[in-house]
C-alpha cells in the first residue's frame, strides 16, 4: 500500500472515529437534557457529515421529543426539514421516514405511508425501525399505545438484548397506567445495560405516580450516587419533593425548599436552554414560587425568538404578585401572538381576573371569565371570590352577574345562592331608591335563588325572611294578594318553634314578620282577632312600636 493511500485511509478512520464519538456525545447530551449542547453538536455534524442520514434523524427527533409539540409548532417544521434532508442524503435510510411519520402524528395526521416505507427499507432482522415507530406512537401528541406496543414487541422479538427496547416498552406501559409491567421493563433495561441510568429514573417516576414519594426519592438518590452530574435525576427528585409537599401542610415549607434546591441544581447541570427554562417555569408555577417565576419569565422574554409561552408565565406570575395591569397586558400580547387553539381556559380566567381589578374593565373581565367557564366549568369556583368582593363593595349588579357564573361550578356552595339572591334584591333596592324604575325581573331572580336555597336547606331562616320581603314587593303596596304570607309564617315558625334559641337575636325581623302578617289578616282577610294576636306579639317584642299600637286601636283593640 503506497504512502498516500495509507495517509488517506488513516484520515478516514480518524474522521470516522471522531464522527462516531460526536454522535454518541450528542445522544448523551440529549439524554442528560442538555438540549442546546445536543442541538449544537448535531448541527455541526449535519454540516461536516452531510451525507450521513443518521445525523439528520437524530436532530429531527430532538426537535420532536424535547419540547411539548403542541406548544412549539415551529419545532414540527424544523423536524420535518431535518428528516427531508436526511432522505436527500440517503433515500435508503429507513429512520428518516419514521421521522416523517412522527411529524404526521404531531400534526394529528396519518403516519402509515411513511412508516410502511421505513419498514419496506428495513432489513429483515433489523429491530431499530420498529423500535422508533413504537416510540413515535408513544410520544405522539395523542399517544397510540396499542400501535406502539405492536411495534415494540416486534422489536423485542428481533433483539431481546437491546436495553433501549425495554426502556421504550416501560414508557408505553406507563402511559397505559400498567405500572407493574412498566417497572419490570425498566428493571430489565437496567439489567441489560448498567450505563442506562435513565431506566432507574423512570423507576422512580413510577413510585412518584403511585404517591410513594420516599421510595421515588430513594431511587433518584441511587442514580445520583452513580452519576452526580446526571441532571434529570435532580429534576425528578425536585418534582417528587414538590408533589410530596402537598401531602402535609406541616412539612410543606421544608419539602418545597428541597424541591426548589434540586431544580436549581438541575438547571446548573443543563445548558439552560429555553426548553429547560420553560420546564423550570412550569415547576416554579406548580411550586407557587411566583416571584421567581416572574423574574425568570422577564429574563426569558428578553431572548430573541422567545417562546410565546413565556408571556403566559409572565402573565400568571404578575397576577399572583399583584401586578394586575402587567398580567392583563402580557395575556393580551400572548393571545395576539399565538393561534386560537393554543389559548386555554386558564388564559381567559387570569385575564378576566386581572381586568376585574380595574373598575373600568368589569364588563370585559366578566366576559373573559365567562369564556373560561364555558371551556372548563371548574373555573367558576373563582367567581365566588370575585362575586363576594363585588357584593361587599355594594356593586350588586356586577355581583349578581358574577354569582350567575359561579352557579356553573359543579360544586357550587349553597351560600352562593344566598348571595346571588341578596345581590338581585339589593340591586333592585338601589335602583328603586335612585328612581331608575327597576324591573320586577330582578325580584323574580332573587326569589328563585332563595327558593333553591331553602329547598336544599329548609332551616335557613334568612332564606325564608328574604322570600317574604321579595314577595311583599312583588305583591304591591296594599298587600292585596298576601304573597309573602307563607314565607313569613315559615320564618316565624322556624324562630319560635323549631329553633327558638334564635329568636332573641332576630327580634327586629320577627317584628317585621308579625307586622306584615297582622296587616294582611286585618286588611285582606278581615280577621281582626287574628290580626290582634300578631300585633300583640309585636308589642311583646317592642312595647313602644307605634305601628302596632295604632293598628290595634284601628281594629277595635284595647291598646
Amino acid at each position: 500500500m503506497n504512502k498516500a493511500v495509507k495517509i488517506t485511509l488513516g484520515l478516514m478512520l480518524v474522521g470516522s472515529a471522531v464522527f462516531a464519538q460526536s454522535l454518541a456525545d450528542a445522544r448523551k447530551a440529549i439524554d442528560a437534557e442538555q438540549y442546546q449542547k445536543g442541538k449544537a453538536l448535531l448541527k455541526t455534524l449535519t454540516t461536516s457529515q452531510p451525507t450521513n442520514p443518521e445525523n439528520f434523524f437524530v436532530l429531527g427527533n430532538l426537535y420532536l421529543t424535547t419540547s411539548p409539540i403542541n406548544q412549539r409548532p415551529d419545532y414540527i417544521d424544523s423536524a420535518k426539514a431535518s428528516f427531508d434532508k436526511g432522505i436527500a442524503a440517503d433515500a435508503e435510510f429507513a429512520l428518516n421516514y419514521v421521522g416523517l411519520g412522527a411529524v404526521e402524528l404531531a400534526k394529528k395526521g396519518n403516519p402509515k405511508a411513511n412508516f410502511d416505507k421505513a419498514l419496506e427499507l428495513t432489513k429483515r432482522k433489523d429491530h431499530v425501525t420498529d423500535l422508533y415507530i413504537g416510540k413515535a406512537y408513544t410520544y405522539a401528541a395523542v399517544p397510540k399505545i396499542p400501535e406502539a406496543l405492536t411495534h415494540l414487541e416486534k422489536a423485542k422479538a428481533l433483539d431481546e438484548k437491546d436495553a433501549q427496547v425495554f426502556l421504550a416498552l416501560g414508557d408505553a406501559y406507563r402511559a397505559q397506567m400498567k405500572n407493574s409491567e412498566a417497572f419490570s421493563a425498566y428493571r430489565t433495561a437496567y439489567d441489560l445495560d448498567k450505563t442506562l441510568i435513565r431506566s432507574l429514573v423512570e423507576l422512580g417516576k413510577i413510585n412518584k405516580l403511585s404517591k410513594a414519594y420516599p421510595e421515588a426519592i430513594e431511587e433518584y438518590n441511587k442514580v445520583i450516587a452513580l452519576d452526580a452530574n446526571y441532571g434529570p435525576a435532580y429534576r425528578e427528585r425536585a418534582e417528587a419533593y414538590q408533589a410530596w409537599a402537598w401531602s402535609s401542610q406541616k412539612e410543606y415549607e421544608g419539602r418545597i425548599k428541597q424541591a426548589l434546591e434540586n431544580y436549581e441544581k438541575y438547571m446548573d447541570l443543563t445548558d439552560r436552554s429555553l426548553d429547560s427554562r420553560l420546564r423550570h417555569a412550569d415547576f416554579l408555577y406548580l411550586a407557587k414560587d411566583f416571584k421567581a417565576l416572574e423574574a425568570e419569565a422577564n429574563e426569558m422574554a428578553k431572548l430573541e425568538k422567545a417562546n410565546a409561552r413565556v408571556l403566559r408565565y409572565l402573565a400568571y406570575s404578575s397576577f399572583e404578585n399583584g401586578n394586575y395591569a402587567a398580567s392583563a397586558q402580557a395575556l393580551k400580547d400572548f393571545m395576539a401572538k399565538v393561534e386560537p387553539a393554543r389559548i386555554i381556559s386558564q388564559d381567559y380566567l387570569y385575564l378576566g381576573r386581572a381586568q376585574m381589578k380595574d373598575t373600568t374593565q368589569l364588563d370585559e373581565g366578566m366576559a373573559n371569565i365567562t369564556k373560561a367557564v364555558e371551556m372548563d366549568s371548574t373555573n367558576a369556583e373563582v367567581m365566588s371570590e370575585i362575586a363576594l368582593a363585588l357584593y361587599k363593595a355594594r356593586k350588586y349588579e356586577e355581583a349578581a352577574k358574577a354569582y350567575e357564573i359561579a352557579m356553573k361550578n359543579p360544586d357550587v356552595a349553597l351560600l352562593d345562592y344566598f348571595y346571588l339572591g341578596s345581590s338581585y334584591y339589593f340591586d333592585y333596592g338601589a335602583k328603586k331608591a335612585a328612581e331608575q324604575n327597576p324591573s320586577n325581573e330582578l325580584l323574580v331572580k332573587a326569589d328563585s335563588a332563595f327558593s333553591y336555597l331553602v329547598q336544599r336547606a329548609p332551616t335557613t331562616h334568612q332564606g325564608w325572611l328574604y322570600r317574604g320581603r321579595i314577595n311583599r314587593l312583588l305583591d304591591g303596596p296594599e298587600d292585596e294578594k298576601g304573597l309573602a304570607v307563607p314565607f313569613y309564617e315559615k320564618y316565624v315558625n322556624l324562630l319560635t318553634v323549631e329553633k327558638p334559641e334564635l329568636a332573641a337575636a332576630n327580634g327586629t325581623n320577627l317584628v317585621q314578620a308579625y307586622t306584615y302578617l297582622g296587616s294582611v289578616a286585618a286588611r285582606r282577610d278581615g280577621d281582626n282577632a287574628k290580626a290582634k294576636e300578631y300585633f300583640d306579639k309585636v308589642l311583646a317584642l317592642d312595647p313602644n312600636n307605634t305601628t302596632a299600637q295604632q293598628a290595634i286601636k284601628a281594629i277595635g283593640g284595647s291598646k
